[in-house]
């Protein structure tokens, strides 16, 4: 059944007060490289593959659907690599095939001084632990550096504690918007 999902668009002015530090010792926080394309993609499945956003966007619920995702994200000229960060566990934070990505949030520049967050996931088990907020915090920093002065994101009205978290990290919402998108039948 096709439905309209409705959206928060929010915004946060920049320089501001970016929120402290995650202390978690056992993630680790890796700025965008293109070898974490594939853990990018798999953060992003595991984090939204059974939420509502998964309808809305549905390449979001296909693992296949993230990787051309994080690839065509990644390609973007607008792409901005410092706001771009990913979250891991695991025993050597340089390789790869050992990490367990847990959280992803890529960067787009949308005007001169304009980013755009997309798609911050984290996935269900590890919520609540502080893994959203320094990603926010991380991309915050990476758009301040290259110059932007004001960062937006959309979310769906239903993820409250999403909206949660962006409103403790300054985010105001500035207009609602409407995406088509599926539900499943049951």
């Amino acid at each position: 059944m096709s439905v309209f999902f409705k959206r928060f668009r929010m915004q946060v002015e920049l320089p501001r007060v970016i929120p402290e530090r995650c202390a978690d010792t056992i993630v680790h926080w890796h700025p965008w490289h293109s070898k974490w394309c594939g853990l990018h993609a798999h953060a992003k499945w595991e984090s939204f593959r059974w939420e509502m956003d998964g309808n809305v966007f549905p390449c979001l619920a296909d693992r296949e659907g993230c990787r051309q995702l994080m690839r065509d994200i990644a390609a973007k000229l607008n792409f901005v690599p410092e706001a771009t960060w990913l979250a891991t566990t695991g025993e050597d934070p340089t390789e790869p095939t050992s990490l367990n990505p847990i959280g992803t949030i890529q960067g787009l520049r949308t005007g001169p001084v304009h980013g755009a967050i997309q798609n911050i996931g984290v996935a269900p088990e590890w919520r609540g632990k502080g893994i959203g907020r320094e990603l926010i915090r991380r991309a915050l920093l990476g758009f301040q550096e290259t110059g932007c002065k004001t960062v937006s994101l959309e979310v769906t009205v239903h993820n409250l504690a999403a909206i949660r978290l962006y409103q403790s990290v300054g985010f105001v919402n500035k207009e609602t918007v409407f995406k088509y998108g599926f539900v499943p039948m049951q």
